[in-house]
């Protein structure tokens, strides 16, 4: 089986499949049956609101789908956490509940740790985030990466079909306390996500690490219980966090993007044709999410300014060298270097 390295992001996605003439098809499904042409059902799921690029770009691949198999293969696109959380999705891919999964690359990593590469502090290069994508689309093209997503399929029995879905640079959000250098968080409570790589970074600048839902997070914020959070601007300004949040640092200390993750034996079991049809309406699709998303959070960081956030814009080079011990120790890990990570962006 062929696939296009940078074919490995982000598009989560549960896959119910209903075989025309063939009865239900899902968990046990008769593998002969898609690659004989007969007409089924993906469903694809993902964690953002059905207004997001996101969604759009996974509607995208459900156009383009329809359209190169000539309605033979419908998908149907559940956002916003519709058929479970991003960790569920994962756990779904095993049972078959789950055939497409739309995932951060920090949540791929604790299945297949390699992955971790793409989710540590500052590791994708570029002086702009259209500079840092065109990075992300290298290294997701590289033989090293290939390699990875070939040693996942065969450990964990899932596929990563595209890993260079842009989501952008997670950056910090305080309520009274204007961060410029990691000393201004010292014994801050900042919430994280529920994944080791994204607690390293927060944890490096001197905060206090507090991994919790996202659908907690504005409650939790409001009331005090957490000093701060990070995010993608996307993320902040679709929840609203400016209501609750006064002070946004563009610290850019992880940079999201989102892999598109199936489970190996179903998609092995695809006829040639359907794989090929699947693979590069993701990559489309994928192309045409991230320059959604790098338009959207230009004009997402304008939008929080106006809502009256203070914006800073630090120096990232103290940030840069509290994370460069940890970075370099798990690389090391993981059997690559940071140079060979850098070269790899060429």
């Amino acid at each position: 089986m062929k696939t296009n390295g940078w074919i490995a992001m982000g598009v989560a996605g549960v896959v119910a499949l209903s075989m025309t003439g063939c009865g239900e098809r899902g968990a046990g499904v008769e593998e002969d049956s898609a690659a004989e042409g007969e007409s089924y059902t993906l469903s694809i799921g993902h964690s953002q609101k059905d207004t997001t690029p996101m969604n759009l770009g996974a509607e995208r691949f459900a156009e383009t789908v329809s359209e190169e198999s000539d309605g033979r293969i419908t998908v149907e696109v559940y956002p916003a956490e519709q058929i479970g959380s991003e960790p569920e999705m994962m756990e779904g891919l095993a049972m078959n509940s789950v055939n497409i999964a739309i995932v951060a690359t920090a949540v791929l990593a604790d299945v297949c740790e390699e992955f971790g590469a793409f989710a540590l502090p500052y590791a994708i290069e570029g002086e702009t985030d259209r500079d840092q994508y065109e990075s992300l689309r290298n290294l997701a093209g590289s033989d090293w990466n290939q390699q990875t997503i070939d040693e996942c399929a065969e450990s964990s029995g899932n596929r990563v079909v595209d890993n260079s879905w842009w989501y952008g640079n997670r950056n910090l959000t305080t309520g009274s306390t204007e961060v410029s250098s990691p000393e201004d968080m010292e014994g801050l409570a900042i919430r994280t996500p529920p994944a080791d790589l994204h607690t390293m970074a927060i944890q490096d600048f001197g905060a206090d690490a507090q991994p919790m839902p996202f659908s907690e997070v504005y409650t939790a914020l409001d009331t005090g219980v957490i000093d701060g959070q990070e995010n993608p601007i996307s993320t902040i300004y679709q929840n609203s966090l400016f209501e609750v949040q006064d002070n946004l640092s563009l610290t850019k200390h992880m940079t999201q993007n989102q892999a598109v993750v199936m489970d190996d034996e179903f998609f092995s079991g695809l006829s040639d044709e359907d794989q090929e049809i699947i693979l590069q309406a993701i990559d489309d699709a994928g192309q045409y999410q991230s320059d959604l998303q790098l338009t959207s959070n230009e004009e997402e960081l304008e939008l929080l300014r106006d809502e009256g956030m203070t914006v800073t814009e630090p120096d990232l080079e103290a940030f840069r060298a509290a994370t460069e011990d940890s970075v370099r120790t798990h690389l090391e890990d993981l059997g690559i270097s940071p140079e060979e990570l850098s070269e790899m962006q060429q």
